[in-house]
């Protein structure tokens, strides 16, 4: 296992990372009736009909999502963006307006119907040892709804675990924008170079982490998901929470110790 420096940081990624989501698509129906309820009869809409914009509209987004990494600063979209412009575009001026002015609430509610979220195994125990041994800890995350990832922090216990949470939906700003990472290691006095930044996804989180100067990028990601071309390199490599709880642990105990790996081999 690569040997890194410990940190005086650990930011995470919150989706692939802390948490994991069993997607639910099936759910998506009984969300486009709730908005065709909303927009009621007079909007002229069908619920299949904005079944369909819903859908389209998410792919959009993904698409903008997954074109504005190549930027050096992209933007996070706005709430009522996301409806009036991505999803509700040609839609009768009064319901493109209704989704418009509830568009924190509908993104609030779409972000639930599409899936269900839990502490990635691994995860608490990691945060918990990067505790004991002062370890500041952090999220730094695109999202939709930062909020909605507060109220989980909340729910599941790792709210008093983390030091501070940055969440594009509240910067406007998206990684890899360097500045996200920065903006967290502002708010806990360190330096990016003392951090370690730790995401799921190469073109977003370890080319953020490069660009912002982190000690040490990290990608959590399954084996056979890894792209073996992808540039720049991550400083390591695990596939889960529990071996990244076993790298932090080698980096905190090899620097307590003050052994190199060959000195800790033969102890």
């Amino acid at each position: 296992m690569t040997t890194l420096r410990p940190p005086r940081a650990l930011l995470l990624d919150h989706g692939g990372v802390l948490m994991r989501s069993v997607k639910h698509p099936e759910r998506m129906d009984d969300f486009a009736a709730r908005v065709h309820a909303l927009t009621g009869p007079s909007s002229g809409l069908d619920r299949a009909a904005v079944l369909a914009d819903i859908t389209a509209g998410k792919a959009a987004y993904r698409a903008w999502k997954n074109g504005s990494v190549r930027t050096p600063a992209p933007r996070e979209i706005r709430h009522r963006e996301l409806w009036e412009d991505f999803i509700a575009a040609d839609w009768p001026p009064a319901a493109r307006a209704l989704v418009g002015a509830e568009a924190s609430w509908l993104c609030r509610e779409l972000v639930l119907a599409e899936s269900d979220r839990t502490v990635a195994p691994g995860m608490l125990e990691t945060l918990r040892l990067a505790r004991r041994h002062g370890v500041r800890t952090g999220i730094v995350s695109n999202t939709l709804v930062g909020a909605l990832n507060r109220d989980l922090a909340r729910r599941f216990g790792t709210d008093p675990l983390l030091d501070v949470q940055v969440y594009s939906d509240e910067t406007g700003r998206r990684k890899p924008d360097p500045e996200m990472i920065r903006l967290a290691a502002r708010a806990l006095s360190v330096d990016p170079s003392e951090c370690w930044y730790v995401g799921d996804n190469h073109d977003r989180d370890v080319v953020c982490g490069k660009r912002a100067g982190t000690g040490a990028t990290i990608l959590m990601r399954p084996a056979d998901r890894r792209d073996p071309h992808a540039r720049p390199r991550a400083d390591a490599e695990v596939a889960d929470g529990t071996e990244l709880l076993d790298l932090l642990r080698t980096a905190l105990t090899r620097h307590d110790t003050g052994l190199t790996p060959g000195q800790e081999a033969a102890a």
